[in-house]
């Protein structure tokens, strides 16, 4: 396979090895693989000697999600690129029919398998989401989304079981994607203003589907997501603020109209989450 696997790293523990484990029936058949390590100080970069075909780029400070997959990808000589959190572990069958998809559509700049827990759970609701409008945002900040929740539970629609989806209203989760390399440079990477994480995949969804570049989501091929890792070192209110943060920018980026209308619904509800709700 013409594929490269690009790990992006922060303070990983025990989730970096089982990846790379996970990826072992693979490395004959993978170009490279590089993780890039963004200043961690846990010990999950220790213990590489039984890694010795995995490259680590260990940076020097945190350049964000954004700035460190820049780094790795950049170097990458591969025309596709594996792009996976630690806390991902890999299904060598689905890796392999997502590489045989994605070779077999030209204008695909991302496909992407189906997030499981590790009970096999869907994880299709966070995986799976609608790019930012000025309606979903205010359903958001003003708790809307929760109270429906509350009151009639998660009502929307499941992904079909073997269907493959081309998204053009929604975008996955940057957690596992096959990224196509081309599509990567012509859009100029990912926007390393989105610092230190979230929104910087929605970002490159949305300039991806501006372009004519597609973007895939193929349901009936599974991987397995722990989820919350970064969660595990910020607080509840940290987590928060960058959130929101980050949303801002990029109603700034793309939606400059109803940017000034929605800045103080997303402040209110920022604060209010950060005073009155807890994980």
């Amino acid at each position: 396979m013409d594929l490269s696997v690009v790990i992006v790293n922060w303070n990983s523990g025990d989730h970096l090895g089982r990846l790379l484990d996970s990826l072992s029936s693979l490395r004959e058949e993978l170009r490279e693989t590089w993780v890039v390590d963004n200043a961690s100080r846990d010990s999950s970069l220790d213990g590489f000697q039984s890694y010795p075909d995995v490259r680590i780029l260990a940076l020097t400070e945190n350049l964000g999600f954004a700035g460190a997959a820049n780094e790795a990808i950049s170097r990458s000589r591969s025309s596709f690129i594996l792009l996976l959190n630690p806390d991902i572990q890999i299904i060598p069958e689905s890796v392999s029919r997502l590489y045989q998809e994605m070779v077999s559509r030209p204008r695909a700049g991302i496909v992407c398998g189906s997030l499981r827990d590790p009970e096999g759970k869907s994880q299709s609701g966070f995986q799976i989401r609608p790019l930012p409008t000025w309606k979903n945002v205010l359903s958001d900040v003003l708790f809307i989304d929760e109270l429906r929740h509350w009151i009639l539970g998660n009502s929307r629609p499941s992904p079909s079981c073997d269907q493959p989806q081309k998204l053009v209203s929604e975008q996955p989760a940057a957690a596992a994607w096959l990224l196509r390399t081309e599509a990567w440079r012509e859009l100029g990477g990912f926007d390393t203003r989105f610092y230190p994480a979230w929104f910087e995949d929605v970002d490159f969804c949305r300039r991806m589907q501006d372009s004519d570049w597609e973007v895939f989501h193929f349901p009936h091929l599974p991987l397995i997501h722990q989820g919350g890792l970064a969660l595990e070192h910020l607080s509840y209110s940290s987590f928060i603020a960058i959130f929101y943060k980050n949303l801002l920018k990029y109603l700034k980026k793309h939606h400059p109209r109803s940017y000034p209308m929605l800045w103080l619904p997303v402040q209110s509800g920022m604060w209010l989450r950060r005073l009155f709700v807890r994980r």
